[in-house]
């Protein structure tokens, strides 16, 4: 395990025992921690449309997250993400990319009666991408680092304790061992949620 996979780890799990304390200072201190799995379909075609490039996602994305409400309209979620394998084909030379990451994030919350509550959010993700290319021959290349990532959904609330998820979230990295002038991964998926007592 890299020292960059033992760190974010172990922020994860500070960051978890922090959010209790951060709780006590919000006026929603009955909202309950939440846990939930989303599969997803990963894609990164708008800039290698743009750069005349063919790319595809061909694989299923899927992440492990968990969270806690802060506040009505805020919350803090951690999650696990595998974005999958996308391909960028050019001639005779193909090149994946193979994604994973810690990824932390806000989210601002708008309430539907009712129904459930669309969600905006904003974070930061540790990633490590391995990319093959293949010609000739076949080279790897090792890659990690740190990107902004921001994403929308609305969340179907089934009583108090399970939503279904809808989003779509964008990851700002791929570095020009994929595409020249690097590339952005997307991913739209669906999820579920369990909410804790």
């Amino acid at each position: 395990m890299s020292f960059k996979k033992f760190a974010a780890i172990l922020a994860c799990g500070l960051l978890f025992q922090a959010a209790p304390v951060l709780a006590e200072h919000s006026h929603y201190d009955n909202e309950p921690f939440y846990f939930g799995f989303a599969l997803g379909i990963p894609g990164a075609d708008q800039e290698c449309d743009f750069h005349g490039y063919d790319c595809d996602g061909s694989d299923t994305s899927f992440k492990f997250y968990g969270g806690k409400r802060l506040h009505e309209n805020l919350a803090f979620e951690i999650s696990y993400q595998d974005l999958g394998k996308i391909r960028d084909r050019e001639g005779t030379l193909t090149t994946t990319a193979e994604s994973e990451g810690i990824n932390f994030s806000l989210h601002g919350i708008i309430p539907v009666e009712g129904i459930g509550y669309f969600y905006g959010k904003a974070g930061y993700m540790l990633w490590d991408t391995e990319y093959t290319r293949i010609d000739t021959g076949i080279e790897r290349i090792d890659d990690d680092g740190g990107d902004f990532t921001y994403g929308i959904g609305f969340a179907f609330m089934f009583s108090q304790r399970y939503d279904f998820r809808v989003e779509f979230e964008r990851l700002n990295e791929l570095g020009d061992a994929f595409v020249p002038g690097g590339d952005s991964i997307t991913v739209f998926s669906f999820g579920g949620t369990i909410y804790l007592d």
